[in-house]
């Protein structure tokens, strides 16, 4: 298990989306003009905190298969089941000093 991920936009798409703020919904139409079978992002990992020696690896590439479609049906049908840092401390408690919860008094960093 990684300590942490990090989301990197792959150069095939990283300048499709302007960084200014358009409204609400804007990114909806900004969104269709991805091509299909895009590379989305470089996916990294952290193999352990790095203050206990951990390095960032290359895992994969997050690319689309095929188009991205408007969905009702996602938006209240599919979820993400999310795993508890709480579960990961139980395996490697070493890790407990360079979670995030410490520095930010218990609350979320997102």
């Amino acid at each position: 298990m990684p300590f942490s991920l990090r989301f990197e936009p792959h150069r095939d798409v990283a300048n499709l989306i302007p960084s200014d703020y358009k409204g609400d919904l804007a990114y909806l139409d900004q969104l269709a003009g991805v091509p299909a079978n895009s590379n989305l992002y470089k996916v990294y990992a952290m193999t352990k905190p790095s203050q206990l020696g951990g390095k960032e690896v290359n895992i994969g590439t997050l690319q689309l298969d095929g188009n991205l479609h408007k969905s009702k049906w996602a938006d209240e049908n599919l979820f993400f089941r999310h795993q508890r840092q709480d579960d990961d401390l139980k395996i490697h408690p070493e890790w407990e000093p360079f979670s995030a919860r410490n520095s930010l008094d218990g609350k979320c960093p997102f």
